[in-house]
């Protein structure tokens, strides 16, 4: 009898120590929101990233300055030519440098200033003073067409504006008309180009 009451005694201990332990506070794990971080990360929003530009080049402004040109004209030439200063002046006494400004392709075969200096005085006088004639020489040291040195030829004849053949005599390097040298050959201008040569050439009939 002793000994149940013991072991009831026992066994009601052991409920209250189970008891016990069950209704104990369970810990909260109150550390572990701070241990966990969400890492987001930051993507820019849609359209917040700008392209570069683009740098859009303007057209040049056309200036209207046009700088091809075509040349002087024959006279134009002439006149800035120093050995031809005395073949201008007769071109004017003869009136002819409107004709040598507006015609063309033309090609003139230019006595320089020695050509005309080694005429005789008299001579180079009378035909100053003689438009008519001195422009009927003029016309015979001018052919119609450009005709570089590259293409003439010895034995060639070229017709000229007063109407007579000139006679092109080609030795080696050495071209000459009617007896005249060409000492600077192929002048290029807008109407036309230009033979320097060492004589002043007559037509047959003057």
């Amino acid at each position: 009898m002793k000994r149940s009451v013991r072991l009831l005694s026992l066994l009601a201990v052991a409920l209250l120590l189970l008891g016990a332990c069950t209704s104990a506070e369970e810990p909260t794990d109150s550390g572990s929101e701070g241990l966990e971080e969400a890492v987001e990360e930051e993507s820019p929003p849609s359209g917040s990233v700008e392209e570069p530009s683009e740098a859009v080049s303007e057209p040049a402004a056309d200036t209207g300055d046009d700088t091809s040109s075509t040349g002087d004209n024959l006279v134009d030439v002439a006149a800035e030519n120093p050995q031809l200063s005395q073949l201008v002046q007769a071109l004017e006494a003869a009136g002819l440098t409107s004709a040598l400004e507006d015609a063309g392709p033309l090609t003139v075969f230019a006595p320089n200033n020695e050509a005309f200096a080694s005429l005789d005085q008299s001579d180079l006088t009378e035909l100053l003073t003689d438009p008519q004639q001195l422009g009927d020489i003029l016309r015979y040291h001018v052919v119609e067409g450009a005709v570089p040195s590259s293409d003439m030829e010895d034995g060639q004849t070229l017709t000229t504006l007063e109407g007579g053949d000139l006679t092109v005599s080609v030795d080696g390097s050495t071209i000459s008309v009617d007896g005249a040298e060409v000492v600077q050959p192929d002048i290029q201008a807008g109407n036309g180009v230009i033979h320097v040569i060492s004589g002043v050439i007559r037509p047959p009939s003057s």
